[in-house]
């Protein structure tokens, strides 16, 4: 089956930087990371990448192969599923046969390791040994060699001679004639040694294996012998130009053909900072060593026994576990700190954060942030882009400018306070702020939960003061907070787990409150009194979206709250489907929302991936999941979005990528009215995008002769026409002017369109 191929419209940010295996081919490393693939040729000192965007599934990678004698690449993932790439044309063919199969368990289907003889390729997996051809690309025989056929774990296989050996995992190392016509009957195999056998290995004619217990152990007539203990797990044993490559997490080891040691690197060290090692694996092309690391990605040594290294990987992100994204102009800051559904930070992680100018990454590590932990939101200053907030839910708030850190702000020098604890003590240092957010009077707020004013204000000078909603939020010790958002009047709410939404209204300093209990308000009907709220987002309209564990609501007048004599309303949005009122998104669990440019709202979901709706929610303009998308996981955890460009960035439990949705903000003025594709040539199927515009703009497009075929207001900064006489028959070829006047009728503009058929 050949994969979709998304590069029209979606690009892939994956991070390249956990090496799970290397193979090596035609002078260049192949290298699989969690989900990506990419290969470096050392000539050049380029890289190609494979992900998501190009049909590679978005499963976790178990194994790679390069074969040069067929000119692909074959990768093998946790959940059996096969990918092959060709080396001709780029092209992914995905392999379900494993995936698919109903006599395996589904945690029984890992794919282990590949070994090429002739034309077969031979698939260790976790239920046995399965053959492929290479040549037809079509699966033979599937070998079942446990004790009466059982399945058995196959760690590794190679062949000496005409002899298949196969490490095993509860069956020792079993072997068999390799042209046996009967090879798939399991009495056609033989066994002997110890149980359980991480690898096995064809070194110059010489069978090696690996033993549990960390052994190496040279086989002669199925006798092993030991030739070395390691202090480490052996995770990997290769063969690289008449070299033995042994890779434990903390070190290499490089073997000349007498099994004499000639290499060993144990640490890394990059001219300026030093680095645990975590490798995985390590090649050898033309005598230069590469080593994958889990954390650094793919290194070049300068020699067998150095440890002074060069990253040769391609530019991405830290991690592909995304927890927040901030977009803000061309830019893109993403975080990885992360917390439960409960709102529970630990266990405590040291992740970092990434930074994309729209042509390059900045990876800020741990260290570089002051060690920081737990960082779950950044929050940009418009009126200096430079400087960003940082909310740790933990240690306190960071502010960085230019990327170096110049403010730590915390309990121990401002009025950030401390979690109380269940026994009503502080709990010293846990300093949980979960977001920010500038209002429109420009100032920040944040929320610092478990505490007894869970939002608080910096003002100048970094001093932090308390925004008081004690008047409704009567009890702050009993439930966790976290997300912020501000409306276009300076009101700031705040999320809760299970006591709702809180107000505060900095012109009167008046509080207010969204929750089941009052009036007006249709939460769904969960365990506790309120939802968990997940997520809020305000549209074009000042409506506030509120996404809880279990649906999507939304408050038509939340202002209302601060007024003792007004209703809220808040409700779930009905719309019609076959007829038949339905709830949108009913009980699925938000995770967060994004209004775009024309005022529609993108919806992320934690297993259902992502919606694009209407303004009004009466429309589903788009479902994005695994089936039709290259989203890596249908776990979305946060969304947005490129105002200027249209680039909805969706981050996902495996990795970040984009849709180019070309709806964009509307701007101060028509000076810079862009008309796409243009000329529209024949093969062309998709719409033409006018962006550039004011909002409300009004856009007329006629033919040569004056002619209106398409009349729109825009909504935001871009409209998109299909080339069709107000939605009906396609356009003749020709040119068609663009005729733009702004909302205040002021500014005008115009331009042409080529249309070919």
């Amino acid at each position: 089956m050949l994969a979709q191929d998304f590069t029209n419209q979606w690009t892939g940010y994956f991070s390249y930087l956990d090496i799970r295996d290397l193979s090596v081919g035609n002078n260049k490393v192949y290298a699989a990371a969690q989900n990506a693939l990419f290969e470096y040729d050392p000539l050049s000192e380029t890289t190609r990448t494979t992900d998501a965007i190009n049909g590679l599934d978005g499963s976790e990678i178990s194994a790679l192969y390069y074969s040069e004698n067929f000119g692909l690449s074959m990768v093998g993932f946790e959940n059996g599923l096969l990918q092959v790439i060709m080396d001709n044309n780029g092209q992914v063919f995905t392999i379900v046969d494993i995936l698919n199969k109903q006599t395996i368990s589904p945690d029984a289907k890992r794919i282990n390791h590949f070994y090429e003889f002739e034309d077969k390729l031979f698939i260790s997996t976790e239920f046995g040994i399965a053959e492929y051809n290479l040549a037809n690309l079509e699966f033979g025989d599937s070998f079942f060699i446990g004790n009466n056929g059982q399945q058995l774990d196959i760690t590794e296989t190679t062949i000496i001679g005409n002899t298949i050996f196969a490490s095993t995992i509860g069956g020792g190392i079993r072997f068999a004639d390799v042209n046996d016509p009967n090879l798939v009957d399991f009495d056609s195999w033989s066994g002997f040694g110890t149980p359980n056998w991480r690898g096995v290995l064809n070194f110059n004619s010489q069978l090696l294996g690996i033993q549990f217990g960390n052994r190496l152990m040279s086989i002669e007539n199925n006798i092993p012998t030991l030739v070395r203990q390691f202090d480490e797990t052996i995770i990997q044993l290769e063969n690289y130009e008449g070299f033995l490559v042994v890779v434990t997490k903390s070190s290499v080891h490089v073997f000349n053909d007498s099994l004499t040691e000639i290499g060993f690197v144990n640490s890394l060290f990059d001219g300026e900072n030093s680095f645990d090692t975590n490798f995985s694996s390590a090649v050898i092309v033309d005598e230069i060593l590469y080593v994958g690391d889990t954390e650094l990605g793919l290194l070049k040594m300068e020699d067998f026994n150095s440890s002074s290294f060069t990253a040769v990987g391609p530019d991405g992100p830290i991690l592909n576990s995304v927890f927040s994204l901030t977009a803000f102009d061309d830019e893109l800051w993403v975080v990885y700190g992360e917390y439960t559904e409960f709102l529970n930070p630990f266990p405590l992680n040291e992740r970092g954060i990434s930074h994309f100018t729209g042509e390059s990454w900045s990876n800020l590590s741990f260290n570089d942030l002051n060690q920081t932990r737990v960082i779950v939101d950044a929050t940009v200053d418009e009126n200096n882009p430079e400087r960003i907030y940082l909310s740790s839910f933990y240690d306190g708030l960071l502010v960085l400018e230019n990327e170096e850190v110049i403010d730590v702000i915390n309990s121990s020098n401002s009025g950030i306070d401390n979690t109380v604890g269940g026994n009503g003590q502080e709990i010293e240092g846990d300093n949980r702020v979960g977001a920010s957010v500038f209002n429109s009077n420009g100032d920040l707020y944040f929320s610092n939960a478990l505490t007894e004013n869970p939002l608080k204000r910096l003002s100048g000078n970094n001093q932090v003061q308390i925004a008081d909603i004690s008047e409704d939020l009567v009890e702050p010790l009993e439930t966790s907070s976290a997300k912020v958002v501000a409306d276009n009047s300076g009101n700031v709410y705040l999320a809760t787990f299970d006591l709702g939404i809180f107000g505060y209204q900095p012109s009167t300093g008046r509080s207010g409150r969204i929750a089941s209990d009052v009036e007006g308000v249709d939460f769904p009907e969960v365990f506790n009194v309120n939802p968990p709220i997940t997520a809020l987002e305000f549209d074009n309209s000042n409506r506030l979206w509120i996404g809880t564990n279990d649906g999507l609501r939304v408050c038509f007048n939340p202002q209302a709250m601060f007024d003792e004599n007004a209703q809220l309303n808040v409700s779930p949005i009905i719309f019609l489907e076959d007829g038949v009122a339905q709830e949108l998104l009913f009980e699925q669990f938000i995770t967060d929302l994004k209004t775009d440019g024309a005022g529609n709202m993108w919806i992320s979901t934690a297993d259902s991936g992502v919606f694009q709706v209407s303004s009004t929610g009466q429309d589903i303009l788009n479902v994005f999941n695994q089936d039709n998308s290259p989203l890596p996981s249908n776990a979305v955890i946060s969304v947005d979005i490129n105002g200027n460009t249209g680039e909805v960035f969706f981050g996902t439990s495996r990795g970040l990528v984009s849709f180019q949705s070309r709806i964009t903000e509307g701007v101060d003025n028509l000076e810079n009215v862009r008309v796409f594709p243009n000329p529209v040539r024949p093969n062309y199927t998709g719409v033409v995008t006018i962006d550039g515009l004011t909002d409300d703009a009004n856009v007329k497009i006629t033919d040569i002769t004056g002619n209106l075929v398409y009349e729109e207001f825009a909504s935001g900064g871009s409209i998109q026409w299909d080339t069709r006489a107000f939605g009906k028959h396609k356009v003749a070829s020709g040119v068609y002017m663009v005729l733009i006047t702004s909302e205040d009728q002021l500014e005008t503009q115009t331009a042409k369109i080529m249309v070919i058929r």
